[in-house]
C-alpha cells in the first residue's frame, strides 16, 4: 500500500489506537495515518505520561526512517533520470510522498512536543554505541560556540577594515 492510498478517517479506529495526544488539537488537514502502527492498541489517557512520550518517540523514529527511505529513493530517481528503465512518474510520486511525509512529521513533532528533543539515529551501528555522554555533548557545544565566536569576530574585523578603508577614501576625495 503506498502513501496516497493510506486512509485512517474512521474515528472509531483512531479512538482504539490509543493516541498519546488529543486529536482535537490537530489541524483539520492533518493526517495521523502514516504514524499509526498495528502495535498501538493500548489506550494512553495521560498525554504527559512516560508511556505516551515513548510511544510518540517510536512513531517519530518510524516516520524519520520513512523520510530517509523516500529521500534515498527520490535521490536515486533523480540521479538516474536519464537511465533506461527509470520511471519519472515513480520519482515524482516519491518526491510528492516525501514532501507530504515531511510536513506530516513536522506537524507531529510540533503537536506532541517530541520535536523539542534530539532524535538519536535508530540504526544498529549507532544504537550499539549508545547515546553521547554529557562530557561529549559539552565538548561539542563548546566547539560550536567557539566556531561561531570566531566567525563573528572575523566578520566584525572585516567590517572594521572596510569602514576604515571607506573613511580614508572619503578624506582623500576633494570636497565640492
Amino acid at each position: 500500500m503506498n502513501f496516497s492510498q493510506q486512509s485512517y478517517a474512521s474515528s472509531s479506529s483512531q479512538a482504539s489506537m490509543g493516541l498519546a495526544y488529543s486529536i482535537s488539537t490537530l489541524p483539520s488537514n492533518y493526517s495521523i495515518g502514516p504514524f499509526l502502527s498495528q502495535e498501538s492498541s493500548t489506550r494512553v489517557t495521560d498525554q504527559n505520561s512516560p508511556e505516551a512520550f515513548k510511544q510518540n518517540i517510536h512513531i517519530a523514529l518510524d516516520q524519520v526512517a520513512r523520510v530517509n527511505a523516500l529521500a534515498r529513493s527520490s535521490l536515486n530517481g533523480i540521479q538516474n533520470a536519464y537511465q533506461a528503465g527509470n520511471s519519472l512518474a515513480q520519482t515524482e510520486a516519491d518526491l510528492i510522498a516525501l514532501d507530504r511525509t515531511l510536513h506530516t512529521l513536522a506537524d507531529f513533532l510540533k503537536t506532541t512536543g517530541v520535536g523539542a528533543y534530539p532524535l538519536l539515529p535508530s540504526d544498529p551501528q549507532s544504537a550499539a554505541s549508545g547515546p553521547p555522554s554529557e562530557q561529549h555533548l559539552i565538548a561539542e557545544m563548546n566547539r560550536e560556540v567557539r566556531f561561531l565566536y570566531e566567525k563573528l569576530k572575523r566578520i566584525q574585523e572585516s567590517s572594521g577594515v572596510v569602514a576604515q578603508h571607506l573613511s580614508t577614501l572619503d578624506t582623500t576625495r576633494p570636497k565640492p
